[in-house]
């Protein structure tokens, strides 16, 4: 064995195996840009409700998996765990380093490369009137019930 190929073997032993686009895997929990169908941010999942644009891309693509971001609060998850189970829609939840570093809170995938030019939700879904901004409950004190 040459030094080259000796190194390259002790090198994939120690560090693992070399991965493709690691930045990209970092940013879509895993996956890589060309598989995804549709992206939601994290923020955007806390804020608006996409359960109807997520529906229509799973039965426009079915047979695909969703990826749930492991941080995200399981109160804004619960709707689209849902509807993949309405659908049978595979998924998976995310926690690994993968999901700590990204903003993406879900991202619908193909297992091979679609390259689907825009991904984002708000971009590809900018006049869905099915958009139904979540309510902040802000709880009042005793005294501004009556005062307010």
């Amino acid at each position: 064995m040459s030094s080259d190929n000796m190194q390259n073997y002790l090198n994939k032993g120690i560090y693992g195996a070399n991965q493709t686009k690691p930045d990209e895997r970092q940013k879509y929990l895993g996956s890589l840009r060309e598989r995804i169908y549709l992206s939601i941010t994290i923020e955007q999942l806390s804020s608006m409700d996409y359960s109807t644009e997520v529906k229509k891309e799973i039965i426009q693509h079915p047979n695909n998996t969703l990826l749930f971001n492991g941080t995200v609060d399981i109160k804004d998850l619960n709707p689209y765990i849902k509807l993949s189970n309405q659908l049978n829609c595979s998924f998976r939840i995310v926690t690994d380093e993968n999901a700590e570093k990204s903003t993406i809170g879900l991202v619908y995938v193909a297992p091979q490369a679609v390259n689907v030019d825009i991904i984002d939700v708000a971009e590809k879904y900018p006049n869905s009137d099915k958009k139904i901004e979540k309510e902040i409950i802000k709880k009042k004190s005793f005294l501004k019930k009556f005062f307010s």
